[in-house]
């Protein structure tokens, strides 16, 4: 997804000379209906990628506001005017949630406070969207025309439960083994906007169910069986494991009606062979499919946040709108 940004040819009465950037974002309005069932991929890639609102930020070289513009569908397009002729940096952010509010005498550094965040509560293509956000540099010349391109891409990941496959050890017997529940555990709740870090919210942390860390939070949790685990699939935001947190999908089930979770950590180690995962956690924009195999049925953790270790994975990745899809085979 992009905007694109021109400067257009202006006669100036004004001593000081000054530009114009006409801003158009290319996105797709908003539908009735923003989410589609989840068989429809088509539908549902369409309203992930859908832009409701966009707001443009041009900042002086030292950081300072020079002006702003609200854009919102289905009119995506606008013209700054008046603007000082100069070198600027072009700051886009899109499907901002209602609870961010941006000062009038807004600063470059305002999105360096640590303080001004993206909540996980508010990703979602059926409400506000999903937000995104980026930035370039541009240089206005007076009288003159320019044209620049300002990517922006989604803050959040995407975490997709692919294939499970029970396939029972010695010893471990499948008819005493119920799964019912895909959740996220240890979601990061919170994180900066992007411009240019993503970085989480220390100790803030959201669940399908509680947790010694996370607070539940009813959308990161999925009913699923053996045979019903199709189409499910959670936004996150970035998480690294700096501090031994990183954000776990996990399977949950019973085993002989005892409670039974196998928590597994998203792209946590380098790939050998033709695996190619990198070990860079959960980054913005991409897509994490994780299949998984469950042979160890009575041997799950009783801790939905306590992964087994070691555990094995095989990662491929696909480029697509997404930065690009992990897909992760994970072994119990």
């Amino acid at each position: 997804m992009s905007v694109s940004c021109s400067k257009d040819d202006t006669e100036k009465t004004l001593s000081e000379e000054t530009a114009s950037l006409t801003v158009t974002l290319n996105g797709q309005a908003p539908r009735t209906k923003a989410v589609a069932p989840p068989e429809d991929a088509d539908e549902l890639e369409k309203a992930e990628n859908t832009v409701k609102n966009a707001t443009v930020f041009v900042f002086n070289a030292n950081g300072t506001l020079d002006k702003r513009q609200t854009l919102a569908a289905p009119s995506l397009s606008a013209t700054i005017s008046g603007l000082l002729a100069g070198e600027k940096r072009v700051v886009v952010v899109a499907n901002v949630p209602s609870s961010v509010t941006f000062p009038d005498g807004i600063n470059y550094s305002w999105f360096a406070d640590a303080g001004n965040v993206i909540d996980l509560d508010t990703q979602s293509p059926e409400t506000n969207g999903l937000f995104m956000s980026g930035e370039d540099m541009v240089t206005l010349t007076a009288n003159s025309t320019a044209a620049k391109t300002i990517s922006i891409s989604r803050i959040a990941a995407k975490i997709k439960l692919g294939t499970v496959t029970i396939s029972p050890d010695p010893g471990h017997d499948p008819d005493k083994f119920v799964l019912n529940k895909v959740i996220v555990m240890k979601a990061r709740g919170s994180a900066m906007m992007g411009l240019p870090s993503a970085a989480y919210t220390p100790d803030v942390f959201y669940g399908g169910m509680a947790g010694d860390k996370s607070t539940v939070k009813a959308y990161l949790s999925e009913t699923i069986s053996a045979s019903d685990y199709s189409n499910r699939y959670f936004y996150v935001l970035p998480s690294d494991n700096d501090d031994g947190n990183t954000t776990l999908i996990t399977l949950a089930g019973t085993y002989d009606g005892q409670p039974a979770y196998f928590p597994f950590r998203i792209n946590d180690k380098a790939g050998t062979g033709e695996a190619s995962s990198d070990g860079t956690f959960i980054r913005r924009n991409y897509v994490y499919t994780v299949n998984v195999k469950l042979k160890r049925l009575g041997g799950g953790s009783s801790n939905p946040e306590v992964p087994a270790d070691p555990a094995s994975l095989d990662i491929t990745v696909e480029p697509q709108d997404w930065t690009a899809e992990l897909v992760q085979d994970v072994e119990w």
